[in-house]
């Protein structure tokens, strides 16, 4: 008896994590439109807020992990209850499971560290509302490579131009333009794994053949994390120990970032140690280049940049290191939840001057919100008053932030087509083979980088589509 077909669109992280966990019942394809790296042929444009960050989405095989070292980190409960169509409970084992495979470390030993910094900030009489825990494993991981994909599931390179049906519910093949020719791609099952920029343009384009009440969602509710550097303090405890805590037995770091809540969001916020302190004019833009050097670790010009970013230097000492220099003095990296966006915010269109089809993201801050995140800006100074010595908040703080490239919702799980794309199991509302599999279909994300929960909901429809084949 022949397997099932699975068809995977996008190689990155929940593509590459869902064909992992159907190796054993399915044959796998994975469909990958472009090159390793950022890939020019398919541009990203900015139609709202400037994402601030280059490049923030990745192509090829372990898509955007080939770009970032993933933070893992856990969506906050309260967040399911709110915004999810099931309990935080139903991914409990896969968050564990998805913890294990992206860092070879066990959840419990992290757990059980994160009690323990929660402890020591307690010591040191810093707010600690919620305090999640943000662990970095020691390197970066490209989940293409680390999962040993290559061979055991079969590779095309092609850009999905449209579907072909086998019944009014029922997907039977993909159309591809591969190669320079066009192509068709049958399965039993389809994954959309393109991310929260791509996957919801495939839907935009299925929804000229089959226009569904769900699909009129895709590329709305859409939501990202603006992050940049707002302000400085100087405290009179030791928080430079328990920043980059290293926890025992694992190779990584743990940070417990500060959280307060304002107009029903969470705001978080890390005391970063600085190597400056009251900057003025241009030095008031804090930067980073520790990404850059993450992705060119051979690239001698990124490295002379570190001469004027100190505070990277500080970070890498610490973080590779574990050496943690005394210092007072802190920037405040802000985090933020912003409300999903109920206008359309991604699509794509075709570049009349090109001929090329390129994405467009509508990023929208309103002044409101802004305003939102000011004041929880004063209510983290208004908590650490116990030990805060002096502060500052940057006056063109707002023109800093950036995208946190967490690109989630334009593919929403609902639980009707009312209100979103997908079902609970992420199955396309009425279709009965297409599902998606990506940050797209993460409902509401909090203040949490949102890999380790891809990688919870790949294992999770994993199971659902094993359990189908059976």
């Amino acid at each position: 008896m022949s397997r099932p077909r699975v068809v995977i669109v996008g190689a990155g992280l929940g593509g590459c994590i869902l064909a992992h966990a159907l190796l054993e019942s399915h044959d796998v394809t994975l469909v990958e439109r472009g090159a390793p790296g950022a890939h020019g042929d398919f541009p990203l444009v900015d139609v709202g807020w400037p994402a601030g960050t280059e490049p923030h989405i990745g192509a090829g095989p372990g898509g955007s992990t080939q770009l970032w070292h993933n933070g893992l980190i856990e969506i906050d409960e309260e967040v399911f209850t709110a915004g999810w169509p099931f309990l935080k409970d139903e991914l409990a084992r896969y968050y564990g499971q998805a913890f294990q495979l992206l860092s070879g470390v066990p959840q419990e030993r992290v757990t059980a560290a994160i009690d323990l910094l929660r402890r020591k900030y307690a010591e040191l009489g810093l707010p600690g509302r919620q305090l999640p825990g943000l662990f970095y494993p020691r390197w970066p991981m490209n989940v293409w490579q680390a999962l040993e994909l290559d061979g055991k599931v079969a590779l095309v390179k092609g850009d999905v131009t449209g579907f072909e049906f086998a019944a009014p519910a029922h997907i039977r093949a993909l159309l591809l333009h591969s190669g320079g020719e066009q192509a068709r791609l049958e399965g039993d099952v389809f994954v959309l794994a393109a991310g929260g920029l791509g996957s919801p343009v495939l839907l935009q384009k299925l929804a000229h053949q089959c226009p569904l009440p769900s699909l009129r969602h895709a590329g709305h509710h859409y939501e990202d994390h603006p992050m940049g550097f707002v302000g400085e303090v100087e405290v009179t405890v030791p928080v430079y120990k328990l920043w980059n805590f290293f926890v025992a037995g694992t190779g990584g770091n743990l940070r417990l970032p500060l959280v307060v809540k304002q107009n029903g969001l969470d705001v978080s916020f890390q005391l970063r140690p600085a190597a400056a302190y009251y900057r003025e004019g241009k030095r008031e833009r804090v930067g980073s280049v520790l990404n850059e050097l993450r992705r060119a670790p051979w690239n001698l010009f990124t490295y002379l940049k570190l001469f004027s970013h100190w505070d990277d230097v500080l970070d890498i000492l610490s973080f590779k290191f574990g050496v943690n220099l005394p210092t007072k003095h802190y920037t405040l990296l802000m985090t933020a939840q912003m409300p999903p966006a109920e206008a359309l915010a991604i699509w794509a269109e075709t570049d009349a001057a090109t001929g090329r089809v390129r994405r467009l993201r509508r990023w929208v801050l309103t002044d409101g919100y802004k305003l939102d995140l000011r004041a929880a800006i004063d209510e983290l100074l208004r908590q650490l008053q116990p030990v805060l010595k002096r502060a500052r908040v940057f006056p063109d703080w707002p023109a800093a932030l950036r995208t946190g490239a967490h690109h989630s919702g334009t593919a929403r799980m609902s639980r009707s087509s009312d209100d979103g794309v997908c079902d609970a199991d992420c199955r396309v509302h009425g279709l009965a083979n297409l599902y998606v599999c990506d940050g797209s279909v993460i409902p509401a994300s909090g203040i949490a980088n949102t890999g380790l929960t891809i990688g919870a909901l790949a294992l999770r429809l994993g199971a659902h589509l094993k359990q189908g084949a059976l």
